[in-house]
């Protein structure tokens, strides 16, 4: 009835790949605070990263609330157990903080990274929220792999029980 979602698997693609991503434009501010690779390149990198993530991120948060309201819709339709639903529940109430405030500190230091550019913000500043961005990142991709995997074995269970 539910269907797995193909979505999940390019999902947990994007998520890895955005860590990464994010960790590799962290590392090159670093060079470019060092003098060793030209601030452009940085800056360059940094616009893409910015738009995987968020888009990444956003469409993570999506698919947990598409999911999670089909769910619903088929526990109540079915009859089923309530504990399907609170079960979803959870697992959005460990990673929906996450994918809340990840982007926004994501956002924070590539705003400010432009301040640091410029010299009208410390660069400390924007390199202490890039340290952050790339923490805050690292943590969201492995919260939200696991919780993938647990929402794609809930559907499968849901599945089951209305085949019976």
């Amino acid at each position: 009835m539910l269907e797995k979602v193909p979505v999940a698997r390019i999902l947990g693609f994007l998520l890895l790949a955005t860590a990464a991503l994010i960790c590799f434009i962290t590392y090159q501010g670093f060079r470019t605070s060092a003098g060793t690779l030209d601030a452009g390149a940085h800056i360059r990198l940094a616009l893409f990263g910015i738009v995987v993530a968020l888009f990444t991120q956003t469409m993570t948060l999506f698919y947990f609330v598409g999911t999670g309201s089909r769910i619903k819709k088929v526990v109540r339709d079915f009859a089923l157990d309530g504990g399907f639903v609170r079960r979803t529940v959870r697992f959005k109430a460990r990673l929906f903080p996450w994918l809340t405030f990840t982007p926004l500190v994501t956002m924070a230091a590539f705003i400010l990274g432009g301040g640091a550019h410029t010299r009208t913000v410390p660069a400390w500043v924007h390199g202490g929220l890039a340290l952050l961005c790339l923490g805050m990142n690292l943590v969201t991709a492995a919260i939200a792999i696991g919780c993938i995997g647990e929402n794609v074995g809930l559907i499968d269970e849901i599945d089951a029980a209305l085949e019976e």
